[in-house]
């Protein structure tokens, strides 16, 4: 059992307060809280205080600076729950006051977590060219559960994801690129599909986003292939130097007929 003997506001922070008790024939400072357990537990000098009083005390001001350090991380942005555990896992706050924490924040709505992917889903809608595969991947690393996923990537429809896949494509797509049409599409392709959208979004996507490459762009894009692959298989002749040529152009997207066209004329010549 101790005694309060004088209780003093911090200079730097006028919301703590310093509680110092009696210790033998000394004063001693004992702990710091913030006004709100101040209150809450009456403290006063004079006051009594035994060692099951001075935990509680204890206690309730940790759980007070984690929930205002919580708060403070909400401030920025909406977080889920398992952002703010994580956040205060960092800052050593035990387990059972985390827990509390969140317990207070989710009954003043201050964290939701089917709110949070319902908001980050239409914002992923509106805002990028992420499809819903990736998206479930984004959700999934805060923590957000299953069930919860799967509601909030109802609202990226077919209709919506092949929408996005055509203004990407779209965008992606350029005669100056250098590059076959095959070749392009395909890169395009890879692209959606790391960005989560399903082959059949991004096939019905192609075949509406009506992209194609001029005769005379797939050929400029021909030569420029042509003149690397010139350069790298000059040293061989013949039957060796065409098969070379073939390969390399075809693997790069142009069709069998232009590369034999190419390689039988005089084109040849000039690189």
């Amino acid at each position: 059992m101790v005694v309060i003997t004088r209780i003093s506001a911090q200079q730097k922070n006028d919301e703590r307060f310093n509680i110092f008790v009696q210790k033998g024939t000394k004063e001693e400072f004992a702990f710091s809280v913030d006004a709100d357990v101040l209150i809450k537990f009456q403290l006063q000098k004079g006051m009594q205080i035994d060692e099951k009083e001075w935990e509680e005390i204890i206690e309730e001001d940790q759980y007070r600076k984690a929930f205002n350090k919580a708060l403070h991380y909400l401030s920025f942005r909406m977080r889920t729950a398992h952002e703010i555990e994580e956040f205060l896992e960092k800052k050593e706050v035990p387990q059972p006051t985390i827990k509390r924490v969140l317990q207070k924040l989710s009954e003043y709505d201050f964290v939701n977590d089917k709110t949070f992917a319902n908001a980050l889903v239409k914002s992923r809608m509106n805002t990028s060219f992420k499809g819903p595969g990736m998206i479930r991947q984004e959700l999934k690393k805060k923590g957000i559960s299953e069930s919860h996923t799967e509601e909030a990537l109802n609202q990226f429809s077919f209709d919506e994801q092949l929408d996005a896949s055509i203004k990407f494509i779209q965008k992606q797509f350029s005669s100056r690129a250098k590059r076959s049409e095959k070749e392009q599409k395909q890169r395009i392709a890879q692209q959606l599909q790391q960005k989560g959208f399903m082959w059949e979004v991004i096939e019905m996507a192609f075949q509406e986003a009506k992209i194609s490459q001029s005769a005379e762009d797939e050929k400029e894009a021909l030569l420029t292939h042509a003149r690397k692959a010139h350069l790298k298989y000059k040293k061989y002749s013949g039957y060796e130097y065409e098969s070379r040529m073939k390969r390399f152009l075809y693997s790069k997207g142009f069709d069998s007929d232009v590369i034999s066209e190419l390689l039988s004329g005089d084109e040849l010549n000039d690189l």
